[in-house]
């Protein structure tokens, strides 16, 4: 499956109202069964709160590669995000009906998950023992879904990217565009957002089949430091998902690729990425600079042509 030509959506396919599947919901129970719905959905769930890689480490395969003085490729760096136990807390909110004047069997939730760590780098191979420079964070991530009820059900019609961002930052970083084509698709075919205010169907997600090469453009701002760019890809599970490094075109333009094939492929499955620009002196300084970080986190479909979308 193709995603529909950018001539029949602004800003990246205007979401078609196609469904996405949910569970039973009654009467005054109704808020509590949109909270099952969407923390158990694969298009919803905190899989995806997580999407940016909030818990990984870059490892040798697809990892930052080797020491480097191309101003296109990653300098020399390590780093996680290290997420203490308590340090994921998720909220959900439900409005019904989903604006005023919409019918009750309608509702806007926001998905709103504060993430608070402390990121841990390593960029000088030099001193011995080798320094592990500590960044204290607290990022949130904000996602809207538009669902609606029919025969006593509620089901997902809407979701917007999940937008990640670091709270009380020092300086302004953000992400401006996210530009997806894959060697499946046809030439015009190009998935482009410029704004996580987008609703999308399930029908305008980017969708691959099992052998694609995906290549993603991002595009960011910022009023102090530069930064870098990481694609975080694959399952929502350890141990097919992956953190890699975009490729640098221009100061705040970054270019990366991967190969659907890599992540393995038993069935049609929703699978979250996550495009992450991190400040430049958050990876290479040492503690006393500040961590700022913005991502995109965007579910994406695999499955074979003549499979269905997953409806979970």
């Amino acid at each position: 499956m193709k995603p529909r030509p950018l001539a029949l959506a602004a800003l990246f396919l205007a979401a078609a109202a196609l469904l996405f599947a949910g569970c039973a919901g009654f009467g005054s129970g109704d808020e509590q069964d949109i909270r099952t719905l969407l923390n158990t959905s694969g298009y919803t769930n905190e899989d995806n709160d997580r999407s940016y890689g909030s818990d990984d480490s870059t490892v040798t395969p697809g990892g930052d590669g080797p020491l480097t003085d191309d101003p296109h490729r990653v300098p020399f760096v390590r780093f996680r995000r290290y997420i203490p136990p308590r340090g994921v807390s998720r909220q959900v909110t439900v409005d019904i009906p989903a604006y005023p004047g919409w019918p009750d069997t309608t509702a806007l939730a926001t998905i709103t998950t504060d993430i608070r760590g402390e990121l841990r780098t390593m960029f000088d191979t030099t001193s011995n023992p080798i320094l592990v420079w500590r960044k204290p964070f607290e990022d949130r991530a904000v996602r809207k879904v538009l669902l609606f009820k029919h025969e006593n059900r509620w089901w997902i019609d809407k979701v917007t990217p999940l937008e990640f961002s670091t709270q009380d930052a020092a300086y302004d970083l953000e992400i401006t565009g996210l530009k997806v084509h894959a060697s499946s698709w046809a030439a015009g075919d190009t998935f482009r957002l410029t704004s996580t205010d987008t609703m999308l169907g399930k029908h305008d997600l980017p969708c691959f089949v099992p052998s694609d090469t995906v290549r993603v453009w991002v595009t960011a701002a910022s009023n102090g430091d530069s930064c870098w760019t990481f694609l975080h890809h694959g399952r929502p599970k350890w141990p097919h998902r992956w953190r890699k490094p975009y490729l640098k075109l221009d100061t705040y333009e970054f270019h990366g690729v991967w190969l659907i094939g890599d992540e393995g492929y038993e069935k049609a499955a929703i699978r979250p990425s996550g495009h992450d620009v991190i400040g430049w002196n958050s990876l290479w300084a040492d503690s006393s600079a500040p961590y700022v970080s913005a991502a995109w986190g965007l579910p994406y479909v695999v499955k074979l042509p003549a499979e269905e979308i997953p409806e979970e």
